[in-house]
């Protein structure tokens, strides 16, 4: 049976099977996070507009990831 969900990014509710639909054509992820897609500009805004949709402990995760990587 099928799920209802929230988008990620704007926080409309969805089928399951179709959120995935409704971000790439409504929030252009799968053009921006494609290995095809030009240049760093636009992955990074990707990655800041994703990052912007975490809680304050989601936010403290990524950072401390970050921080180790390198």
């Amino acid at each position: 049976m099928s799920q209802i969900v929230c988008c990620e990014i704007c926080g409309k509710v969805y089928n399951q099977s179709h959120v995935r639909s409704h971000q790439r054509l409504a929030h252009g992820i799968g053009k921006i996070l494609s290995p095809s897609a030009a240049g760093e500009p636009q992955k990074l805004k990707a990655v800041l507009l994703l990052y912007q949709q975490l809680s304050d402990e989601g936010k403290k995760q990524v950072l401390a990831q970050l921080g180790t990587a390198g």
